[in-house]
């Protein structure tokens, strides 16, 4: 469960992500820098299962993963594997074509964003039986999911996106912090920052990538609480 944003700027991008989960689940460990076929990235891992859910390489390929709507099958391998076999990729494309040729059916239905130094925003879909790849998933943004009533949370978020969008004028990255944090009449199961009973936005993610490094700023909390955050910072090799 996650909501994440994007914006292409000249030299670079930035992407900003909530990630929700069950209270019950252990908490993620910070990100660090790893390698994985010879490339460098950094990424946090999850407490439960060992996988990621965002990274970014040195090669200034960024990778977020949302979980898809339906049920997790019986046997089912942790999606946080699917970022972490593909992190390594030289471009956006690169890694959804990757990620695509994988075994699928091992999984249950996720999304998986890749957005890289060229421009490229790319979409990977699974929903447990097909798979659909977009090129250009601009479109797409705000990607979110949840697994409590997910296709009012979903609507919900992305007017909360189209109206503050309306309002603004403009697409910035001050612009979608101010989106990551809000909570419109009040923070519940539908705000962008979510909070319910059994349930949260347990931490932020904001990675920023330039043409000579990249930064990952991680809080181990809601943005809206305004807790500490630290960031890594990776060299981009030419």
């Amino acid at each position: 469960m996650c909501t994440v944003s994007w914006i292409h700027e000249p030299g670079g991008y930035q992407m900003l992500c909530n990630r929700d989960e069950k209270l019950t689940r252990l908490p993620a460990s910070a990100p660090v820098v790893e390698t994985r076929d010879g490339v460098r990235f950094i990424a946090p891992r999850d407490g439960d299962f060992g996988g990621t859910w965002m990274s970014v390489n040195e090669l200034g390929v960024s990778l977020c993963l949302l979980n898809g709507p339906g049920s997790v099958p019986a046997g089912a391998r942790s999606r946080g594997t699917i970022v972490m076999n593909v992190a390594a990729s030289k471009s956006a494309s690169a890694a959804i074509d990757q990620a695509a040729e994988g075994n699928l059916g091992a999984f249950a239905p996720f999304q998986l964003l890749a957005v890289d130094l060229h421009g490229r925003a790319c979409l990977l879909a699974w929903d447990g039986s097909n798979a659909e790849v977009i090129a250009d998933a601009a479109a797409q943004m705000p990607l979110t999911s949840s697994s409590f009533d997910t296709a009012q949370v979903c609507a919900r978020r992305r007017d909360t996106f189209r109206r503050r969008r309306v309002r603004s004028g403009s697409l910035t990255p001050e612009f979608l912090l101010d989106f990551h944090r809000s909570h419109e009449k009040h923070p519940d199961a539908y705000s962008v920052c979510m909070h319910r009973d059994d349930a949260a936005t347990v931490s932020f993610s904001w990675v920023t990538v330039r043409d000579t490094d990249a930064s990952y700023l991680y809080s181990p909390a809601a943005p809206c609480q305004g807790a500490a955050s630290e960031v890594v910072r990776l060299g981009i090799s030419k």
